[in-house]
């Protein structure tokens, strides 16, 4: 697993997977058979450009993230600049697939701001990755399952030995007779009888140096600002029998979107994270046709569901995230269909990767 800081040198961009011209694809998803995406050409200088370049961080220049063949007119609006997604965990449950489990990081200005999903592993990563916990303004979970959920009791522990002294609000959904709500989970976790009840303070008014409370999201649609410029939205996805929410953060007009663990049998997260500045997409099982039952295809959504959402939705970015073994044979093929399919880049996550998302469309890629 790598574990390397974000704000050290030896951190990583993420580079995006694109087909060459003209190849012809043999993806095996029985969708494509050909089709052109073009790429930028690497650069000369690798620091120019971080798509080529191995070490970046959070808050890189806007030039530092312009394709070399892109146009310089200055006069066009620039999005998204100093926001970047930091994949803390790319994983599911599995012990042995070498990933933390789901967890992601919203940079804005080298701050972390916003953590969704705190899986196994993800409070050791949040280390590694240079964040200050003192920053983040608010933990959006998807659902409850320990690959995305276990470690939250590890950050408010891990809190006590940094400067926080600001109230933190944990966003979930709701439970029903398999799952807790977001707050009977907290209290569950922290509270005064919790498993881990000498942190109990933390639930308390006045009885530490900040106070977590949880907001259960109960409705199928939720929004609310977070700070004046982050606000976040959810709507219920379907995972089974298990509660859960796709999440959208709203950064000064930049926009992430987090499906979470879902089959989209509601068909709703195409719309949800239309024009996302990047859409996280969970490529956890394979296609039926592969051996996918009927089990894991109530819980995940297949890859040739992830192709259709990522065209229909026209996000600027596609980061396939939650790989696990079964799904992972075939992830090159799917990274190679949503190039060809969609209209933005497509990463296929690892654990500390960051994205940074600053975007002009008129300088981007020649478009």
């Amino acid at each position: 697993m790598l574990v390397t800081s974000m704000k050290s040198s030896s951190a990583r961009v993420a580079k995006p997977h694109c087909s060459n011209v003209g190849t012809k694809l043999s993806i095996g998803l029985g969708l494509l058979t050909s089709a052109f995406f073009v790429c930028a050409a690497p650069s000369a200088n690798p620091t120019a450009n971080p798509i080529a370049n191995p070490i970046a961080r959070p808050g890189d220049s806007v030039q530092k993230s312009l394709p070399q063949h892109a146009s310089t007119d200055t006069s066009a609006t620039t999005v998204c600049e100093g926001v970047s997604l930091q994949v803390l965990g790319s994983g599911g449950p599995e012990l042995d697939d070498g990933r933390a489990s789901a967890s992601y990081l919203l940079w804005k200005d080298e701050k972390a701001n916003v953590l969704v999903d705190a899986g196994s592993g993800s409070s050791v990563q949040f280390g590694a990755s240079g964040a200050d916990f003192t920053d983040v303004d608010t933990i959006l979970l998807s659902h409850l399952h320990t690959d995305h959920a276990a470690d939250l009791p590890s950050f408010i522990k891990g809190s006590y030995f940094t400067r926080r002294d600001t109230d933190l609000t944990v966003y979930g959904p709701a439970g029903n007779d398999l799952m807790p709500s977001t707050h009977a989970y907290l209290d569950a976790l922290i509270g005064k009888e919790g498993a881990f009840k000498y942190l109990s303070s933390y639930t308390q008014e006045g009885e530490d140096d900040y106070k977590v409370s949880a907001h259960t999201v109960a409705d199928t649609t939720f929004s609310t600002s977070i700070s004046d410029d982050i606000s976040i939205a959810a709507i219920s996805v379907h995972h089974g029998p298990i509660p859960a929410l796709a999440w959208k953060v709203t950064i000064d007009k930049c926009v992430a979107v987090f499906s979470g663990d879902t089959n989209n049998a509601d068909g709703t997260l195409a719309n949800f994270a239309k024009h996302a500045d990047v859409l996280v997409l969970h490529n956890a099982i394979e296609d039926i046709e592969k051996g996918a039952g009927s089990a894991a295809t109530n819980l995940h959504m297949t890859p040739k569901q992830i192709i259709e959402i990522a065209k229909e939705s026209e996000a600027k970015r596609i980061v396939l995230s939650h790989i696990m073994k079964r799904s992972e044979a075939g992830l090159d093929g799917l990274t190679e269909a949503i190039a060809v399919i969609a209209p933005g880049r497509v990463f296929a996550a690892q654990d500390l990767m960051n994205i940074p998302l600053v975007s002009d469309l008129t300088r981007e890629e020649g478009r």
